[in-house]
């Protein structure tokens, strides 16, 4: 490697951690993508073996642009927010810099660039990185001084100068908060302090009051008194868990036995690495390869230590992140020396960490006696316990609601609270003592307090808060640009006065019952909503720019830990009286789309929207309006749509607009992908339109959903080439999302023409674009994760096949999405009949399957429903309803789904499965079977057709064919892994060898078999090759005694009349 790609690649790592530095204090958007893309190009580069010349040129000029950028949030006023226009640039820069490391990785060696592009794409994707590079130092050399753009020799001075100012700008908006997150001390390490995750490194302060808690610090101080404590303390919100943590963090028997106190918030972390960089961090460690490893090596060679990890289920309780956090604490547990304590909320504690015993119970709320002293300790209270027992009562003793009542009288004194509350509600005293009722008077009373009236715009940001369940962070109060002066003196007050509070992600809020109130009493005006709906309709603009993308990880993250806020925002924009009410209908539908493609089925603003486009003459949104309603369709039936489509129609020939038509089209042939042709229709014209207004994105758009048509009507090759194509151009542009579809789409075809290895690679590959893309746990991750079940049922791997489709079910549940909750529970039910469960159990299924696809008029899944159900008449023996059910389904979908017709043909085809009266339509069936699947070119079909026709052969005592027949399907079955039908085909040709008179062959095969069928869970065959080989055993013993009798000898004169007899 030469002496100036060492250099790049130094400034690369070191401009990386002044990314992740900003990412860590401020979290703006772009930066977390611009940080992970900048240290695998780093680490790239450095392995380069083609056209070293040509990445060294391309990628020199992207450390002085990153700290350009960097430097660009420092100076920004608030620090770290940049205009919507700047912010364009900067997204487009980041996928500027996917692009350069898409053309850099494909330079290592290995495969070759053409498995992903064709020659003229890789000098157009060239062409196109240099030009933008160009742009960007252009569009951000204006933000920074000559230095930042100097030579690669000032890059050193440049970039240590710039990270302590940075360190010194966030500690600017440090002060603006009134907390500290993350902190360490650590005397013989104080000069590696740091700053990380929004606050600067000290430990956090003692609690000053902390009552009833004595019994649970007592057990964590005799816990962390064994070898290799693991504490987990545990508990709903509000019950004071990092409160407790603290305490015991300056115990005196703690800061004497532990040298080094580490304190950890976990709550802007998304899995292990990010918890390691954050520990890092703080010990001064320099973000590496693995960070992980250097942590642990780093406290491994350390003295005893206390590691702190608060808030830690925000990393651990999503799915896709709880292995990668679990594995880390289990590299932590292995350290002997070192204690280590978490909070979580709930009650469930991560795997693999020998937690000490005995457990801590999760925390519950305070005994009276403790929610007292805590009310006394905040007022110094002390005369009428009467009057504090009678405002306690209203607090049910949660530390946060006694902190809340606790302030209020601490400034009114309880007397004042007490009578103005009897005069505000005398006559509901007089019925009930609702705790709600009781909340609303202490919130009228607080409004009303000395401290809100002289700080006369705490009730605007008051107000504000009440139409945000989630609440703010600092940040975003900041970012938000609210008309309020003084504003963080407001926010002040209000955590003066208990009426909002911090949560566990530091985010400021207010309580249900207080947001309700002010709400209904003192709503904000449109004027102070505005720019908060500015700035949520930017972060909505960029979801829909970068939808699919790279960047679309850190937006998800956004939209999504903002999602309540979001629909709070928008719905309150939907009034006529808003001037921006063209922008906020349009963000509504992106944001509908935005939940959809997640998995979190239909946000209720879509039914507002409706009723306000009636009367407006907006062609754009009725367009987008009427996609977005086909798109809906999974979770709620369509009236009318063929009106709907004739309307589309109709403002499409007014916009003019060939991008809009192609994404009109793909969301109709969608719709009405049941009618195969038409939906392949209007696929074709998605992608006339896509090619017309030469947008890249559409066209892969076009050509995943023509694939998907293809695949339907079992066309594998074409659908191949369509979906190879779309992954060609998607991986152009850096879609993640359509490249995703497009892997998902290639392994369905290729699975089905029976390279299953090979499927299985391309299905984990979509899945991991799918997850890159943030889009993991949403719809279509749950497709790409029920076409690998289908993948394992073809294979006959039935336990791997529930487990996934359990799994999903129960993901769809939480999403609300019945059509993937119908879909898994029916293939479900399809496992539970072929592995022979109860069919009282199966019914159950098949009645809730009956119920939910009644109810949302989903004749497909009503379809498959009733073939289950007839798969199980089948199996208990009612063939007359069986074939005509499978008959008629055959005549529906021939032509239409390959995949349902071959279905069909299939079940009639099997003669294992009728009696003799169906003889002759099964060899009719088999006959059919065999050819539809040799047309289709589908492997396991093809296979099973013949061993099926092996199984009429043998009924009809032709021996040879029939082994032939089941030799031929065996060695198809063995090739693919299909473990049940390979079980079948020896125990057949084991059948042959017994008839053949070849025992030890028949045994031989009936042995083999039976592994086999129990791994597919067919205890039924077990029991019968176990019959069989009994049966075989008692033969050869009856055999053996006849052969002994012979040995004994026989007269000359018997022998010799045998004979006579014999030869007459």
């Amino acid at each position: 490697m030469s002496r100036h790609i060492s250099h790049i690649t130094l400034h690369l790592s070191q401009a990386a951690e002044l990314l992740t530095a900003l990412q860590s204090a401020l979290s703006p958007p772009f930066i977390h993508t611009l940080s992970t893309t900048t240290t695998a190009l780093a680490n790239a580069l450095q392995n380069v073996k083609r056209n070293q010349d040509e990445c060294n040129k391309l990628v020199e000029h992207i450390p002085t642009l990153l700290t350009a950028i960097v430097n660009l949030h420092m100076k920004s006023n608030p620090v770290g927010t940049l205009s919507a226009a700047m912010l364009h640039h900067l997204g487009e820069f980041t996928k500027t810099l996917t692009k350069i490391y898409t053309y850099i990785e494909a330079q290592l060696g290995g495969r070759s660039i053409k498995h992903f592009f064709r020659q003229d794409d890789t000098s157009t994707l060239l062409k196109s990185c240099y030009a933008e590079v160009e742009q960007a130092k252009v569009t951000f050399k204006m933000n920074v001084s000559a230095s930042v753009l100097g030579d690669m020799v000032q890059m050193q001075s440049t970039l240590d100068s710039m990270h302590d100012e940075l360190l010194a700008s966030i500690a600017f908006v440090t002060e603006l908060g009134s907390e500290i997150n993350s902190s360490i001390y650590h005397s013989s390490t104080i000069s590696k302090i740091r700053y990380v995750s929004g606050s600067l490194s000290v430990l956090p302060a003692r609690p000053t009051i902390c009552h009833g808690r004595e019994i649970e610090v007592a057990s964590i101080l005799k816990l962390l008194q064994l070898p290799s404590p693991r504490i987990a303390i545990l508990g709903a919100g509000g019950m004071g868990k990092t409160t407790l943590a603290r305490v015991a963090l300056h115990e005196s028997e703690v800061t004497t036995h532990y040298e080094t106190r580490i304190f950890v918030s976990c709550d802007a972390t998304n899995n292990g690495i990010d918890i390691a960089n954050n520990i890092g961090l703080q010990l001064g460690l320099k973000t590496g390869k693995d960070i992980r490893k250097l942590v642990v090596q780093f406290l491994k060679e350390g003295p005893a230590c206390l590691l702190i990890l608060d808030n830690l289920e925000t990393p651990w309780e999503p799915p896709e992140s709880r292995n990668s956090v679990e594995e880390f604490l289990a590299l932590l547990s292995d350290i002997k020396h070192l204690a280590l304590m978490i909070t979580m909320r709930g009650a469930e504690r991560p795997n693999q960490v020998p937690w000490s015993r005995p457990f801590l119970l999760p925390l519950s709320p305070l005994s009276d006696e403790a929610a007292q002293q805590t009310f006394t300790d905040i007022t110094d209270y002390t005369f009428d316990t009467k009057k504090m027992v009678q405002l306690l009562q209203y607090t049910d003793n949660m530390p946060l609601a006694v902190n809340l009542l606790a302030h209020l009288v601490d400034y009114e004194g309880i007397t004042s609270v007490l009578n103005r509350w009897e005069t505000e509600r005398t006559s509901l005293l007089s019925v009930n003592t609702d705790r709600t009722s009781s909340l609303d008077v202490s919130i009228s009373i607080s409004l009303s307090s000395s401290r809100v009236v002289s700080s006369p715009n705490t009730q605007k940001l008051l107000s504000i808060l009440s139409i945000l369940p989630e609440g703010l962070s600092d940040t975003q109060l900041l970012q938000s640009n609210l008309p309020i002066p003084n504003l963080m003196e407001c926010k002040t007050t209000l955590l003066r006065t208990a009426l909002a509070y911090y949560d566990e992600a530091r985010r400021l809020k207010s309580l249900v019952p207080i947001r309700e109130y002010i709400h209904k009493n003192h709503p904000p005006s449109l004027v102070l909503v505005a720019p908060l709906q500015n700035y949520i309709h930017s972060q909505i603009h960029l979801f829909e720019h970068y939808q699919g993308t790279d960047q679309m990880s850190e937006i998800h993250k956004a939209l999504t830990a903002n999602s309540g806020n979001i629909q709070s925002v928008l719905s309150y924009g939907l009034n006529s009286n808003n001037l921006e009410i063209h922008d906020t209908i349009e963000c509504a539908i992106s944001f509908s789309s935005f939940e959809r493609s997640i998995g979190h089925g239909q946000p209720r603003l879509m039914d507002t929207v409706s009723s306000m486009l009636v009367d407006m003459n907006n062609p754009k949104l009725h367009v987008l309006f009427i996609m977005e309603e086909f798109r809906l369709s999974s979770y709620h039936t369509v009236s009318n749509p063929q009106q709907l489509y004739d309307d589309a129609m109709q403002y499409l020939e007014e916009c003019n607009d060939q991008a809009l038509a192609a994404r009109f089209y793909e969301s109709a042939g969608y719709f009405y992908q049941n009618d195969t042709t038409l939906s392949r229709d209007l696929f074709e014209k998605a992608l006339t339109a896509a090619q017309i207004c030469g947008n890249i994105t559409l066209q892969s758009r076009a050509l995943v959903s023509i694939a998907q048509t293809d695949w339907k009507l079992g066309n594998y090759i074409l659908g191949q080439n369509h979906a190879s194509e779309a992954y060609r151009l998607s991986r152009l542009v850096g879609n993640l999302y359509y490249q995703g579809r497009a892997l998902c789409l290639d392994a369905m075809c290729t699975r089905d023409i029976g390279n299953y290895d090979i499927a299985v690679e391309l299905f984990h590959s979509s899945r991991n674009c799918l997850a890159r893309c943030a889009l993991a746990g949403g719809r279509a991750y749950a497709e790409v994760m029920a076409c690998l079940a289908e993948l394992h049922l073809s294979k006959s791997e039935y336990s791997e096949a529930y487990q996934i489709y359990t799994t999903i079910m129960q993901d769809a549940v939480l999403a609300m999405n019945k059509d993937i909750y119908v879909f898994s529970l029916l293939n479900i039910a399809q496992i539970d009949i072929i592995i022979g469960t109860p069919a009282h159990e199966v019914l159950v299924k098949i009645d809730e399957l009956v119920g939910i696809s009644t109810a949302l008029q989903r004749k497909t899944a009503e379809q498959l429903t009733k073939i289950v159900s007839t798969d199980l008449s089948l199996r208990e023996g009612n063939h007359t309803h069986a074939q005509s059910v499978f008959t008629a389904f055959f005549h529906k979908y021939f032509g239409n789904h390959a995949d349902y017709a071959l279905n069909a043909t299939q079940r009639l085809a099997d003669l294992e499965q009728w009696n003799n009266q169906y003889f002759d339509k099964t060899f009719i069936w088999a006959m059919v079977y065999l050819c539809y699947a040799f047309k289709l070119k589908n492997k396991l079909n093809l296979h099973k057709a013949l061993a099926y026709i092996g199984q009429i052969c043998l009924a009809q005592h032709d021996l040879g064919t029939a082994h032939d027949l089941f030799t031929v399907a065996l060695e198809g079955f063995v090739r693919m892994g299909v473990h049940h039908d390979r079980a079948r085909c020896l125990l057949y040709l084991g059948n042959i060898a017994e008839q053949e008179g070849n025992a030890g062959k028949a045994t031989e095969l009936w042995t083999m078999a039976r592994p086999l069928f129990e791994k597919t869970l067919q205890f039924k065959d077990v029991e019968k090759i176990d019959a069989k080989l009994a049966n075989m055993v008692e033969e050869q013993v009856t055999a053996t005694e006849q052969c002994m009798h012979y040995v004994n000898p026989v007269p000359f004169e018997k022998s010799q009349s045998r004979l006579a007899v014999s030869l007459m």
